[in-house]
Parts: structure tokens; sequence; C-alpha cells
């Protein structure tokens, strides 16, 4: 997945798109990733119902970090 993270100290986000994901950062509804592949949308909002067609959210609790959440998006291979 693409590297992007958000500051919370400097309330900055920092995105890069990579070869399977465009980074959509202008999107009023906020941060989407759209997979080059299968052309889904990957919603980072952690209050949005789902995380997208074929994508998984866990969320990991840990001392080190105030906020740490994994997504998983499977493609389909086509056959």
């Amino acid at each position: 997945m693409a590297k992007n993270y958000y500051n919370w100290e400097s309330q900055s986000v920092y995105s890069n798109s990579t070869s399977n994901y465009i980074v959509i950062a202008d999107n009023p509804s906020g941060l989407l990733f759209k997979n080059k592949k299968d052309r889904k949308l990957v919603v980072v909002d952690p209050w949005a119902p789902t995380a997208g067609d074929n994508t998984s959210r866990t969320s990991v609790y840990s001392a080190m970090y105030l906020q740490f959440v994994l997504y998983d998006h499977v493609t389909r291979r086509k056959t």
C-alpha cells in the first residue's frame, strides 16, 4: 500500500502513490486510496461503516502509537 500517515502534531498529511495505489487526498469525504488493478477504493475513515470492497480494517493497540490501523485489500485474479 502507499506510504501515508497523518502527523497529529503538525496536522499534516504525508503521502505518495505507489505502483499499486493512487492517493486521493482531495476527496470531500477524506483520504482515500484507489487500487490500480481493480480500481476499488480503500476508505481510511475510522467512522465509515466499511473500509471498502474486498478490504478489511484492523486496529492494533500499542503503547508506542496513539493510533495504529492496518488495511488489507485483496485483489481478485482473472482466470
